[in-house]
């Protein structure tokens, strides 16, 4: 009988220790989880939107004749009918030196 109450406060001891402390274990495993996707969740959104937003910029065309902004790589301007399109990506050459450039300036006299 006394082998028996000690082995029942043994397991009452263990339980009482040990489950909590599991319980304790899954539930801060659970909030770092739901921390990280309320987190991550919006970066991965804004992510895959600036991914599309430089996709849809390679896409955007400039009529030479007209100025209008064409979203495509189409062969004429739909409101003109120009054949050139030129490439707005294309134009913005940002890695040519700016000593080349001819900058025109036209000169008035103030009275």
């Amino acid at each position: 009988m006394l082998l028996m109450q000690n082995k029942l406060i043994t397991y009452s001891l263990i339980f009482i220790l040990i489950i909590p402390l599991f319980g304790l274990n899954f539930l801060i495993g659970l909030l770092g989880n739901i921390l990280l996707l309320i987190v991550l969740v919006p970066l991965l959104i804004l992510i895959i939107g600036f991914l599309g937003l430089n996709s849809l910029k390679s896409t955007i065309n400039l009529c030479e004749n007209c100025g209008s902004t064409i979203i495509g790589n189409n062969g004429n301007c739909p409101y003109c009918d120009y054949k050139s399109i030129k490439n707005i990506q294309k134009d913005d050459d940002l890695s040519s030196d700016a000593s080349n450039k001819i900058i025109e300036v036209k000169a008035e006299e103030i009275n």
